[in-house]
């Protein structure tokens, strides 16, 4: 005799397995289909969420790992070379999830594809924080539903519908040090955040700092500054930060097949 089960019933035990072991139900990862080495497009990444769907385009597996597990530029360490592969990345939940469950989602996905295996380790490091401006926040609110997203590439950064902390993220990437929101700004906002400007007029002042230089920390740190007062209102403080570390043991940069 076949047995029925009541829809309710299913939707429960589907709930029920999706909580205990949440994975996506399909995902599809190939390398980048946005042409390298021309130029800026070639070096921005995607990341987009719908209620079931993960989509990242052009993403290094760098920033995967980062995403996933919620962290900012350097609170990633291991090996020095995680690769600089690009991988287009789709991937569907079997019913409705957050954007956090998502998150959750991808970390089986790095373990069971790229072979993913870490460490946690705290260490004390020079950061910086992000305040409100004394004239007060210039961010704008966003408005409606729909997905946020977050684009960027060399020295200038949008996003749709983010919170602050996706912002400092942006700029510790640029000053190669960890970032912290102490805003207390709730919600989501759109933001254009352009540096080139300010990096320009820093050069000019100081036309021996470049890249390569010891100096070009600080001129870093001047021009986020700058730019972050200018555009949006906010100040960029120094200090101290405790860092609990993902230390990655093993990656395998080619993932298993589809």
């Amino acid at each position: 005799m076949t047995k029925v089960i009541p829809i309710a019933s299913a939707a429960l035990l589907a709930f029920s397995a999706f909580a205990q072991a949440p994975s996506f139900e399909v995902a599809s990862i190939r390398p980048s289909d946005t042409p390298q080495g021309k130029g800026l497009p070639s070096l921005r990444e995607d990341i987009t969420t719908s209620p079931d769907t993960l989509t990242m385009r052009n993403v290094l597996l760098n920033t995967t790992i980062r995403y996933a597990y919620k962290l900012s530029t350097f609170e990633i360490g291991g090996p020095a070379d995680l690769g600089d592969k690009r991988f287009d990345i789709i991937a569907k939940a079997p019913m409705a999830a957050t954007e956090d469950q998502l998150k959750v989602m991808l970390q089986a996905l790095l373990a069971e594809r790229f072979k993913l295996k870490f460490h946690r380790q705290e260490q004390d490091v020079r950061g910086f924080a992000i305040a409100v401006g004394k004239g007060g926040s210039k961010l704008t609110p966003a408005e409606g539903g729909g997905e946020g997203s977050m684009t960027g590439a060399a020295l200038i950064f949008e996003g749709h519908k983010m919170p602050v902390s996706r912002l400092a993220d942006i700029v510790s990437g640029a000053l190669k040090a960890p970032v912290l929101d102490i805003t207390g700004l709730p919600g989501t906002y759109d933001f254009k955040l352009d540096l080139r400007t300010y990096l320009i007029a820093r050069q000019n002042a100081a036309p021996g700092v470049n890249r390569d230089t010891p100096g070009m920390q600080e001129a870093l740190v001047d021009v986020a500054t700058a730019a972050l007062q200018d555009e949006l209102g906010l100040k960029l403080e120094e200090r101290k930060i405790r860092l609990n570390l993902l230390m990655v043991d093993s990656v395998e940069k080619t993932p298993t097949e589809n």
